[in-house]
């Protein structure tokens, strides 16, 4: 074969392993695309997914050091509030929550970075760098708030206890990237700043609050919201004392918010078919099936009576300085002393 020949084979040969390594890098890229948008899309707004896809960065899923702002939403005492309540009834509390709460951290430009048992961690100024991240996420603990406060008519008219919530906010240095293992893996942030929004949540339970913000998140805030500053509690799990506000309510803008219609999740419990077959038996009426005699109740604790509704569902209960309902629950061993704290209120420095 002469020489010519020879060279219009390699370049046909080259020309294909050429075609084949552009497909290859494709199929990786379309893959790429994919995992990013499954990803994300669990988390922020479509057009949100469509910007980060559009940067192409490639560091998108390693860690990265952020200025993140988390917020950390917690239901109060919430193994004692579903003790007399049967799993449908728990698992619709814990989808109206995640509605209430999440509705609200999205709306302000937050995203959802992980659901708890008893409640819901959203973080803000990530993946997208937000300046005004520590203002949103207030705005959104205060909605969370309005939230919970409005369905308490709705609660009372359903013969339901009102849950009751604890918020803490946090703003700091952390590391924002996917996290897990191979067969799972999930966009997250950690650090001590991250957690110190957890602890600042267990602080608000302690000051009988609905929102407590680090003076990291609020410093630059002050003569936008209410703020009473606290200070002198010991955390669990940290070193540093507890020097933060408690959020009352936010200076400027509309007080009132309105539950958005769809925003609850309605739950279908599906029941297994019965082992044994069952004989066909006649349809029932619905007066038929009132008259039938009830099963017998299970033996199950005493519910405590329900906090009477609010006579509104504004703001204005922050302010006037609402405070949660008395345990009637006592233990049988007494707990220790708190520690004592320093509350700023309108009458001064008080002891706690």
């Amino acid at each position: 074969m002469p020489v010519l020949g020879w060279l219009i084979v390699l370049a046909a040969l080259g020309a294909v392993v050429g075609c084949v390594a552009a497909w290859r890098r494709w199929r990786a890229e379309e893959r790429e695309l994919a995992r990013v948008r499954a990803t994300f899309a669990r988390y922020v707004a479509p057009s949100v997914v469509d910007h980060l896809l559009a940067r192409k960065d490639e560091r998108m899923f390693t860690g990265q050091a952020v200025r993140a702002t988390v917020l950390v939403c917690r239901v109060r005492n919430f193994a004692h509030f579903i003790e007399p309540l049967s799993p449908e009834e728990t698992l619709r509390y814990l989808n109206e929550f995640y509605a209430l709460a999440g509705t609200a951290v999205q709306r302000h430009r937050g995203i959802i970075e992980s659901f708890l048992g008893d409640g819901i961690v959203g973080v803000f100024g990530v993946p997208l760098e937000n300046p005004t991240q520590e203002d949103d996420a207030l705005q959104a603990a205060l909605d969370i708030v309005r939230n919970v406060v409005a369905m308490r008519k709705r609660w009372a008219n359903q013969n339901r206890k009102a849950l009751t919530i604890g918020i803490g906010i946090n703003t700091g240095e952390m590391i924002a990237g996917d996290a897990g293992f191979r067969d799972r893996r999930e966009f997250t942030v950690v650090g001590s700043e991250a957690m110190f929004a957890h602890r600042l949540q267990e602080a608000a339970f302690v000051l009988n609050a609905f929102i407590v913000a680090s003076r990291a998140t609020c410093e630059t805030l002050a003569a936008e919201y209410k703020l009473v500053p606290v200070s002198g509690v010991p955390l669990a799990g940290v070193r540093r004392i507890l020097d933060a506000f408690v959020v009352r309510a936010r200076l400027g803008g509309a007080e009132r918010f309105t539950v958005p219609d769809g925003a609850m999740v309605e739950t279908t419990i599906e029941r297994p078919e019965p082992r044994a077959p069952v004989a066909a038996a006649a349809p029932v009426s619905a007066p038929a099936r009132a008259q039938a005699a009830p099963e017998p109740p299970l033996a199950r604790p005493r519910p405590r009576p329900a906090p009477p509704p609010a006579n509104d569902v504004d703001l204005h209960d922050l302010s006037r300085g609402w405070t949660f309902p008395r345990e009637d629950a006592k233990p049988i061993v007494p707990d220790p002393p708190p520690p004592r704290a320093t509350y700023q209120g309108p009458g001064g420095s008080v002891d706690l």
